[in-house]
């Protein structure tokens, strides 16, 4: 079970086409390589959930109960609601959605105050590869960061890993791969450095060698990660 998990997670991960790369180098963020401070911002400043397919929202009003709803994000990322109809939730934190609806309502109720409650999270998980000790995924109950997640897999392979080059691959709002190398070296030597949080589905690669072309590493090399099996496996 725990195989077929970590097959399907790896497939769904690959199927969107595309990606982008940036480095987060924490003992060096002025590289050229490394992405405006604003990008790292948005990727890494809010330890507040997102939406997801599978999750389990309450639509709550304060003055109007008669449209409360309880929902569960489609496989498409929407939620379709009473007056104002499809709308997209993936990808948005429940803040946002809020936010959203609440302008969205305001032209249908003279009091569109309501709050957007998640009842359930559904897989909230993470993968680790490479270069540790137990590879496998993880479970994201929370906030966590790649080299804690990394120390949960039994953390690296000292004579084998590359720590200042740690691959991570996620999927963006855009429907796209985007492909992140960490330098993690500078923690393990003790120094300051600002934690890289994970998102659900992130993938974490520990290579043995530096990636110089993160893009052409994960459209040659993730596929290599599966088993050798012609058949998908639900994540």
């Amino acid at each position: 079970m725990v195989l077929a998990g970590i097959v399907g997670f790896l497939i769904v991960a690959t199927s969107c086409r595309g990606t982008s790369s940036a480095r987060w180098a924490a003992d060096a963020p002025s590289t050229p390589s490394a992405p405006s401070t604003a990008d790292l911002e948005q990727e890494n400043s809010s330890s507040e959930i997102t939406l997801m397919p599978g999750d389990i929202i309450d639509i709550k009003f304060a003055y109007a109960g008669q449209f409360n709803e309880t929902l569960t994000v489609r496989p498409d990322g929407k939620v379709e609601l009473l007056l104002v109809g499809e709308v997209v939730a993936r990808g948005k934190a429940p803040s946002e959605l809020r936010d959203e609806l609440t302008e969205l309502y305001s032209a249908h109720l003279k009091y569109p105050q309501l709050a957007v409650i998640v009842r359930a999270l559904h897989e909230r998980r993470v993968y680790v590869g490479g270069e540790v000790h137990k590879p496998g995924l993880l479970e994201l109950p929370g906030e966590l960061s790649v080299l804690e997640a990394i120390m949960q897999a039994g953390g690296f392979d000292m004579e084998k890993a590359e720590p200042a080059n740690v691959i991570i691959v996620r999927h963006g709002k855009d429907g796209r791969q985007h492909g992140y190398a960490l330098d993690l070296k500078s923690s393990l030597d003790g120094k300051e450095a600002r934690p890289f949080l994970l998102q659900p589905r992130d993938i974490i690669y520990v290579p043995r060698t530096r990636i110089a072309n993160i893009d052409q590493w994960i459209s040659q090399h993730l596929y290599k990660l599966l088993p050798p099996l012609s058949v998908g496996y639900g994540f």
